[in-house]
């Protein structure tokens, strides 16, 4: 997914480390999420939605950049 944030522009993906926790990468760099903290960006089925993904990325890019 491409997001816009901050007059800039970001590649982000959902990745599987065959853990638990939520693992994104931003821009080939990698993001981990606690599994417990990231459920409240998932829907009940356990699926991310867009708008999580989206919330998560900003996050990370907040405290990375």
């Amino acid at each position: 997914m491409i997001i816009r944030y901050d007059g800039r522009q970001y590649n982000v993906y959902l990745e599987d480390d065959g853990t638990m926790d939520t693992v994104i990468s931003i821009d080939g760099k990698t993001h981990r999420f606690d599994c417990e903290y990231a459920s409240s960006f998932r829907k009940r089925n356990g699926e991310m939605t867009k708008k999580g993904l989206r919330e998560l990325a900003i996050e990370a890019i907040d405290s990375d950049y």
